[in-house]
């Protein structure tokens, strides 16, 4: 193996092992190996949007390099700021793209040239063809997150369902 090949590889390893989707193996150097072969490397320039809120999509990015904006439309169709997600922080988006080949939930831009690791639904479900136990591994991570998401959305809910009753009890509207 070239040295150059061997050095990114033994870089994008060290990037896997610290992203929890895949923290179950996060010791086992040779099943990161085999998660690693599901990721190619793509770039992005600064102002690139990789993901756009309501296109399909099917791709699931590690951050290897860089920054990104996550942006929410409001009902205005006004974009928002969710959050902003850099490399040294060890996270991923697109994760329901390894799931369901639906309508992206927000838009990606990298705010700086950037770097990711990407991979398909369809290499994802191939792979669990070929390796279940670490498949449902991984789902699992991905499901958990999922239902953590959920529940705070709920308890949002609620809060603002709260101020709203409030709001409207405090303006005489409901006695």
């Amino acid at each position: 193996m070239q040295p150059e090949k061997l050095e990114k590889e033994t870089e994008n390893i060290q990037i896997l092992r610290n992203i929890v989707l895949f923290q179950d193996f996060r010791d086992d150097e040779e099943v990161l190996r085999k998660i690693e072969r599901l990721f190619v490397e793509r770039k992005a320039k600064k102002g690139d949007v990789i993901i756009r809120e309501g296109e399909e999509g099917d791709e699931l990015y590690i951050i290897k390099e860089g920054c990104v904006r996550i942006l929410k439309n409001t009902l205005q169709n006004e974009p928002y700021t969710v959050v902003l997600l850099s490399a040294d922080q060890h996270v991923f988006f697109g994760e329901i793209g390894l799931l369901l080949n639906d309508k992206r939930s927000a838009t990606v831009v990298a705010e700086v040239d950037s770097k990711f690791l990407v991979t398909t639904r369809k290499k994802f479900l191939n792979f669990g063809e070929e390796e279940p136990y670490i498949a449902l591994k991984v789902t699992r991570q991905i499901a958990q997150i999922l239902a953590k998401r959920l529940y705070k959305a709920n308890q949002d809910v609620v809060t603002l369902f709260s101020a709203l009753v409030a709001e409207i009890e405090g303006e005489g509207l409901i006695s």
